[in-house]
């Protein structure tokens, strides 16, 4: 309880007054939970009361001595802005990680820095402050050269992360935050990092330096053909994901098993297991066994990549075995409260990150839920009773029981959790523990054999990585197969805060509490599923006419809803030189969190990535019944993509042309262009797109994509209807749309532009916003407002609502729209 109401008081620092009733009420309910053994109701309740004040002031207090918030202040007032404005910066290198697309991320604890000007500005910070830095690398290099522990001076461009500003975004900038991570940035030229002479603090080096030789072994055994196997044994054995092949990372999260390689308790477990079993050969005293046994867990920490759950399950394992050396027995939820609480207090920000609280969750299952080891065989039976076959199939049975009953209250654990955070149940997960947990283990043991031996006995290594192969590849195929099942894994719409608290409520309820509270935490518990399940399958008609403008950085991406519930979306966003999938990470969670799980209609305007990029992925999770395009150019293999893939699901494709009008949901729908004027051939233009004007009773809205004069001309002089209170204005606000006479023919009293911030083309255009402002028109953009709802009955006017409360992170690497220049 005093775990519980710590990690609440932590929470309500990081959330606004008005949702701190959703953590307080749950945590109430928790402590009014009857067991049978436990004080009076008032009693418990007062006893909550002081670690929830002891978890508020304590997190409260870091971010008051967080040196970040003084630092950007003074920068600000100097006139710098965030991700425009070099900054030369000085600092230690802590660790450095290769990324895909031929760049270097390098972790800088920032000790000095400077901004020219008229009056330079030079300061030193005060105070722990770290900035991940991306920089391109040579092509002639794969590296730089840098070692962690050397110093460096570097100019960069560089702020706070920012998020994607829509309902149900990932938040980028508490996970970074949680991982002591400060500012982003990028550096233009490998050639602005210099490395200080003699600088250099050897000790930086040896952890990461450790974890890269690990990698290196793994990859020196397997050769050049087998980059997938080293991939995953590098995320299952010290956390280094980023080169794990993203087919393999999606069965592994369809299939529900993606926890194998998220470094967490069950990585700890089977490390200390192995160790454990290694120590067993050699005499010693119990107490030296534990002291070795606590190191070599410690250390596996230390090198491994930096988590939550790493840390909390490390804890956990390091205060059993305390436990053991003084005597005293250490239960499960005793460690796990104690290391929570450690954890919150040298790092509050853990609570916001959703891979330290699904470790929780999944670890509080187990406690309450699973039934102990071999509690399925009978207490009475006797000793050798079963005999041969009959006494091996009832251990496998027993087994499987077992693992059944620990993957089922994991499941119930991180159920709600992960539909908040990911937007997916699993019940799948129950089947593909059962042979992922042992494929996983045998590959955890062989990979760190492999790695050991291989620079003395490489031909033992190659042979042991072979195994790895065989074994990875059986893995991908079963999950692969697990996961086709559309029963087996499937999005829903996140619940909220206070629902999925009350689930956890539930699931202690079960475990601990008495007869009747258990039977009426179950039936809580299946509601609070049942509601999960079924919210967004109904699609309920609102009555209005929506659009909303979705957060894509520098793209486009536009919901409309329809009265009567039917739903197209306009574009799905996408970067030009990122592999970062913008329609599965950004524009497929917005779409769930508005509570749509289906959609009729997808619709692109034209081949540019900062509209299809995001295409096929929308395609594959919301399977729309069509599929409209804008003039595409033949041979466009981002195209030819999307046309396949519609074509294997059965999605008719339907090309809209100038001149069609049709009639939705009581909305009247007519098409602008493509046309005449548009060329028949030729690589994609801006003047392909799509242009779409829709009319509710007696307000429209005008759609015009990335449309540029020449085309607004071409509507103008074929005299077509273009007239719309609201606009959303073409080409992210560029001075090549919206003309004069084209906005005069409009006359929009609300302008809507899907625009990326400190994008590298100065969208939108001055001149244009100038135009807008002198017609009166009330401008909108993503930049600065996050996703926008607007919204009409038809008759009076459009309501607008910003659907983000605050600026939500997006990684550097992939918001800024040098990765989109279309």
């Amino acid at each position: 309880m005093f775990a519980a109401a710590y990690g609440a008081g932590t929470s309500l620092a990081f959330l606004p007054a008005l949702d701190w009733p959703g953590v307080i009420v749950p945590l109430a309910l928790l402590a009014l939970v009857p067991t049978g053994v436990a004080p009076r109701a008032w009693t418990r309740l007062t006893r909550v009361l002081v670690p929830l004040l002891l978890g508020a002031t304590a997190a409260a207090g870091h971010r008051v001595c967080d040196p970040l918030p003084r630092l950007l202040t003074a920068w600000s007032e100097h006139g710098r802005h965030p991700g425009e404005t070099p900054v030369e910066l000085q600092g230690r290198l802590i660790d450095f990680e290769t990324l895909p697309e031929g760049r270097l991320a390098l972790l800088l604890r920032v000790r000095r820095y400077a901004i020219a000007g008229p009056l330079p500005l030079r300061g030193l910070v005060r105070g722990p402050v770290v900035a991940r830095l991306t920089v391109p690398l040579p092509e002639s290099s794969p590296d730089l050269g840098l070692r962690p522990g050397e110093r460096l001076e570097l100019t960069a461009r560089i702020g706070p992360p920012r998020n994607f500003r829509n309902p149900g975004a990932f938040d980028y900038a508490a996970y970074l935050k949680a991982a002591g991570i400060d500012l982003v940035g990028s550096v233009k030229n490998w050639r602005l990092i210099r490395v200080a002479p003699g600088s250099r603090e050897w000790m930086y080096g040896i952890l990461p330096g450790v974890r890269r030789a690990i990698v290196a072994a793994l990859a020196r055994a397997a050769g050049e053909r087998d980059a997938s196997t080293v991939s995953f044994l590098s995320a299952l054995l010290v956390g280094e994901r980023q080169d794990l092949p993203s087919d393999l990372e999606e069965k592994l999260l369809g299939a529900g098993v993606f926890h194998i390689i998220a470094l967490s308790g069950f990585n700890v477990a089977l490390i200390a297991a192995l160790i454990s079993s290694l120590l067993r050969w050699f005499p010693m005293p119990p107490i030296t066994r534990r002291a070795l046994l606590a190191l070599s867990v410690t250390a596996y920490w230390a090198i491994a990549r930096s988590s939550g759950s790493m840390a909390r399950a490390t804890l956990m394992a390091l205060l059993y075995l305390g436990g053991g050396v003084l005597r005293r027995r250490v239960s499960g939820l005793g460690a796990m409260s104690a290391a929570s609480v450690l954890l919150l207090i040298v790092n509050p920000f853990w609570i916001r990150d959703a891979g330290f609280q699904l470790s929780l969750a999944a670890t509080l299952g187990i406690l309450v839920l699973a039934p102990p080891a071999g509690f399925s065989t009978s207490r009475d039976r006797p000793a050798g009773a079963d005999r041969g076959w009959t006494a091996w199939t009832r251990a496998v049975s027993i087994r499987v029981r077992d693992s059944l009953g620990v993957s089922a209250a994991a499941l119930a654990g991180t159920a709600l959790v992960t539909a908040r955070h990911f937007q997916t149940l699993t019940p799948i997960a129950l089947v593909a523990n059962l042979f992922a947990v042992p494929i996983a283990s045998l590959l955890l043991v062989l990979g760190v054999v492999a790695s050991i031996v291989e620079p003395w006995a490489h031909r033992v290594a190659v042979g042991l990585l072979i195994g790895c192969r065989i074994l990875v590849q059986t893995l991908e195929r079963l999950c692969g197969f697990l996961a086709g099942a559309s029963w087996g894994s499937f999005f829903v719409v996140p619940p909220p805060r206070f629902l999925v608290l009350a689930g956890l409520v539930s699931v202690v309820a079960i475990g601990i509490g008495a007869r009747a509270v258990r039977r009426l935490a179950l039936a809580l518990f299946a509601c609070l599923l049942a509601a999960v399940v079924m919210i967004g399958r109904l699609g309920p008609a609102c009555g209005r006419l929506e659009m909303v403008m979705i957060d894509v950085g520098q793209g486009d991406a536009v919901l409309l809803r329809y009265p009567a519930g039917t739903t197209m979306l306009i574009d799905a966003g996408g970067f030009a030189h990122s592999q970062f999938d913008v329609g599965a990470k950004v524009v497929a969670p917005a779409l769930r969190a508005l509570g749509i799980l289906r959609l009729d209609v997808l619709a692109i305007t034209h081949a540019h990535r900062d509209h299809i990029g995001g295409a096929p992925a929308i395609l594959k999770q919301f399977s729309p019944r069509a599929l409209w395009l804008g003039r595409m150019p033949p041979g466009e293999r981002r195209v030819d993509e999307l046309e396949r893939l519609a074509a294997g699901r059965g999605i008719p494709v339907v090309l809209p042309r100038r001149g069609v009008r049709l009639r939705l949901d009581a909305t009247d729908l007519e098409v602008l262009n493509p046309g005449r004027g548009v060329a028949a051939a030729g690589p994609a233009s801006n003047n392909d797109s799509l242009v779409l004007r829709l009319s509710y009773r007696d307000r429209s809205v005008l759609l015009t994509g990335d449309l540029e004069e020449a085309l607004e001309s071409v509507l103008l002089r074929e005299d077509r209807n273009l007239a719309a209170e609201l606009l959303k204005v073409g080409h992210h606000g560029s001075r090549t749309s919206t003309s004069p006479p084209f906005l005069a023919r409009v006359r929009p009293r609300l302008a809507a532009i899907s625009v990326g911030a400190e994008n590298p083309w100065g969208h939108p255009n001055a001149e244009v916003l100038a135009r807008l402002a002198a017609a009166g028109v009330v401008i909108l953009t993503t930049e600065h407002d996050g996703a926008v709802r607007l919204s009409t009955d038809g008759r009076s006017g459009w309501a607008v609502e910003r659907l983000s409360v605050k600026a939500a992170a997006v990684p550097e690497s992939f918001r800024t729209s040098r990765d989109s220049g279309e």
